[in-house]
């Protein structure tokens, strides 16, 4: 049987109500905005952002909604062999799962998942290899996140923030909070984890970044300087001698050969 998917993001308001029904499909809807309660088998779960409910074939079920809701929805047929094994490593047998990814996590789902949609969205080479690889990249993301146990999957998830995010200002409050985790108890995590507290990581990024956008572009270095979070050009110079043992311009001459 070929592999079959249709996929999409659905939104509905308060109050909305699915009938109870059931399809001859697997299914993986995450939440990605709102509340709502899943209901199965004389049982129901409330459910919110970031909970992903993976719901076997043929399995009556319903949802409804108590704030304005947004799925992201992904129902599957005729998967390989390998990728019903992901499913059932995910936890989703005779019943349906309920996991949970974190906030910052979420956002990278949602990410991926649109990128598949608009790559969907047009004609495909080589179609059903193509939908089987795609359903296995996402229930592989799911099964990494199931796998690293929610504060290391987090704290993983807040390095990504960092990583991406190298012009704010770093959030530690936040990202612990987030994290399910007091700020000593993330830092101390991170470190285990990392090998450097979050704020010596983040400089870290920086300069590992600022090494890359001197050596391999031709960006100025006041537009260098703001990519990586310094207000201005004099400050970002210090930084950078700081760390690099040379100004910024000296050490972008020396990487390019200009020496």
């Amino acid at each position: 049987m070929p592999v079959r998917v249709h996929s999409g993001i659905a939104a509905h308001p308060a109050g909305w109500e699915m009938a109870m029904h059931e399809h001859g499909t697997f299914e993986m809807s995450v939440v990605l905005e709102g509340r709502g309660v899943f209901q199965w088998d004389g049982e129901e779960r409330a459910i919110g952002p970031g909970h992903v409910v993976l719901i076997p074939e043929r399995l009556p079920h319903t949802y409804r909604s108590e704030t304005a809701i947004r799925f992201g929805v992904l129902e599957v047929s005729g998967m390989p062999r390998e990728t019903s094994r992901l499913v059932r490593r995910l936890g989703c047998g005779d019943r349906p799962a309920i996991r949970r990814l974190p906030p910052v996590m979420l956002e990278q789902y949602e990410t991926l998942f649109r990128q598949w949609l608009r790559t969907i969205s047009r004609p495909l080479i080589e179609e059903e290899r193509f939908l089987a690889t795609w359903v296995e990249l996402l229930l592989l993301f799911m099964l990494q996140q199931h796998r690293n146990g929610a504060d290391n999957m987090s704290v993983a998830a807040s390095a990504d923030y960092i990583r991406s995010n190298l012009a704010s200002d770093l959030p530690i409050a936040a990202l612990a909070r987030q994290c399910g985790l007091s700020e000593s108890a993330y830092r101390a995590l991170f470190k285990e984890m990392f090998g450097l507290a979050p704020k010596p990581y983040q400089q870290q990024c920086r300069l590992e970044e600022a090494r890359w956008l001197l050596r391999a572009t031709d960006r100025s270095i006041q537009s260098i300087a703001a990519q990586v979070g310094f207000a201005g050009v004099h400050s970002f110079s210090a930084w950078f001698q700081k760390f690099a043992g040379t100004a910024p311009s000296d050490w972008r001459r020396r990487q390019q050969g200009n020496e």
